[in-house]
């Protein structure tokens, strides 16, 4: 990383005290609207906070204290140079206690490929939670109240993402996005925090013409027999940032889609989660992203 984004406050972050509830607002994160384009809840729902671990705080406030405060001015530059120094590992290894899910990052989207690499490196989402979860729709966390969690989205920045909608990246079933807020958000700006997994559900020819009519694009062949085979969720295309998919663990997305929750899509249960960067491997055969 270039030294300019190093900068020299770490002793005044480890004197900054856990921030409060609410630290994200809500320009920082956003729902998908829920099948059919209704719009299931606006709102993230944040969990719970669990006890401070006051040595873990320190621990990430001098980690993340050599790094910039990432605002909206900044983000760009730093996540673009972020991404061209860690392409070369594109995966993130999710943890839960279902099993793992190894996500995939696209070039074609350095800010938010760049965004979710530098977070999970830097144990943003370690630990972190699941905190939304709609059957045949999404699964959807990394909004917590944690106070660990608090503490680190200060110490990070409080910034949102433009918008990298990019021909062949959509939203079929095992897609990665961001959630984004809708009023007030022409550009369509994602939140910096807060991810989804695409669970979706088989969709009709009718509907995929209905959408191509509304949304003023043509889905591929390829695109189009993807969406009849194994679902998703076209409605959310050019809506909000696909930039990475499922290529393993696309059961356990299943398990955690499958978990009862409340009238507001809350999961009954507490669904913990830790990310980080996927240890380098040799490198294997999967299946190419679909070029829609």
């Amino acid at each position: 990383m270039d030294k300019h984004w190093v900068t020299g406050w770490v002793g005044a972050i480890l004197a900054v005290g856990l921030w409060g509830v609410g630290c994200q607002s809500r320009e920082e994160s956003g729902a998908p609207l829920g099948g059919g384009g209704q719009d299931l809840d606006p709102t993230i729902q944040t969990a719970s906070p669990a006890s401070p671990d006051e040595e873990a705080i320190a621990a990430a406030a001098k980690e993340i204290a050599s790094y910039p405060t990432l605002t909206d001015d900044n983000a760009v530059f730093f996540l673009q140079d972020w991404w061209r120094e860690h392409k070369s590992n594109p995966r993130l290894s999710l943890q839960t206690d279902s099993g793992e899910v190894v996500i995939e990052l696209f070039d074609d989207t350095p800010v938010h490929s760049g965004n979710l690499h530098y977070k999970a490196a830097r144990n943003y989402y370690n630990p972190s939670e699941f905190v939304r979860i709609v059957p045949e729709f999404v699964v959807q966390g990394g909004n917590s109240e944690d106070p660990l969690a608090q503490e680190r989205r200060w110490l990070i920045g409080k910034h949102t993402l433009p918008a990298e909608f990019t021909d062949g990246l959509f939203h079929h079933r095992g897609a990665v996005a961001m959630g984004r807020t809708y009023d007030g958000n022409p550009t369509k700006r994602s939140a910096s925090y807060d991810f989804y997994i695409v669970v979706g559900r088989k969709v009709s020819a009718q509907e995929l013409f209905k959408l191509e009519q509304e949304k003023g694009f043509t889905y591929s062949d390829q695109a189009r027999q993807r969406y009849l085979d194994v679902g998703g969720a076209p409605h959310l295309d050019r809506e909000h940032t696909v930039f990475g998919r499922v290529v393993e663990g696309m059961a356990v997305v299943d398990a955690l889609a499958s978990v009862p929750t409340d009238a507001s899509d809350w999961p009954l249960r507490r669904l913990a989660f830790q990310m980080l960067p996927a240890e380098e491997t040799e490198s294997e055969e999967n299946e190419p992203a679909v070029s829609l």
